[in-house]
């Protein structure tokens, strides 16, 4: 499977955060005026008009397809990307909830109960604004197995994880996150913004990856399960072996 396929080529990234920059940046440029001329309807309605616009990227976006069931082959390594548009769609929609949120907060003269909770409401979304941004820059999803392990990356930090310090394979996954039960925490090796030392869990985010979420989780469990098969990891054949012992047709 060609990277293109899976969103990995950097003309994919760089397409992403170009679609930030261009719906993101004009919520944010959106933002005080939703503010300042909470009395007035355009800033709201061209607001409501990019969340409506992200919506529907959103919706074509899943249909044109689901997601594959394969790796990009690297030397070494199979590797599974983050899917970038997804990351850059929802980071991108959170400055004009933002600005609405806001815009109604504010039309209210007399700040009451359901005012105060309505602001608690916009602040909770300002600190998903961040943290979608710094998931699209960090590209949260990305999954790599290699032969010794696997690598994690998650919004705030990347975790290099052997296969003998894995207790158990990924739980059955709950909202697209599975997790790695860790039987040997000082083998880990991580960094990041916020890294963890001597994590006891880690968190594979598969649905923020560009692959298939159940295949990722049943790739991990296999070679979890059949160590002498890990040596092929980053090859065709390697590659041949797992979707034929997945029973995946190969795309």
């Amino acid at each position: 499977m060609s990277q293109r396929a899976n969103g990995e080529d950097d003309s994919g990234r760089r397409n992403a955060r170009l679609y930030y920059l261009l719906v993101g940046g004009a919520g944010i440029v959106l933002l005080p005026f939703t503010v300042a001329l909470h009395e007035q309807l355009w800033p709201q309605l061209l607001s409501l008009l990019l969340l409506v616009g992200a919506g529907v990227a959103g919706l074509v976006k899943s249909m044109r397809g689901s997601k594959p069931r394969s790796f990009v082959v690297q030397p070494g390594e199979f590797v599974a990307p983050p899917s970038y548009f997804g990351l850059a769609n929802n980071a991108a929609a959170m400055p004009a909830i933002v600005g609405i949120l806001l815009s109604v907060a504010y039309s209210d003269d007399d700040w009451g109960v359901y005012t105060w909770m309505l602001f608690a409401v916009t602040v909770a979304f300002m600190y998903f604004a961040v943290y979608g941004l710094v998931m699209l820059i960090r590209g949260t999803g990305r999954l790599i197995l290699r032969p010794d392990g696997l690598t994690v990356v998650d919004a705030l930090g990347t975790y290099d994880v052997p296969w003998e310090a894995i207790m158990t394979g990924p739980l059955p996954t709950v909202f697209g996150v599975g997790r790695l039960g860790i039987l040997w925490p000082e083998l880990v090796r991580s960094h990041g913004p916020l890294r963890r030392r001597n994590p006891q869990r880690i968190q594979l985010q598969l649905q923020r990856s560009a692959v298939h979420r159940e295949f990722l989780h049943d790739s991990v469990n296999h070679y979890l399960n059949h160590p002498q098969e890990r040596p092929a990891i980053g090859t065709r054949e390697g590659l041949d072996g797992l979707l034929g012992a997945l029973h995946v047709r190969r795309a």
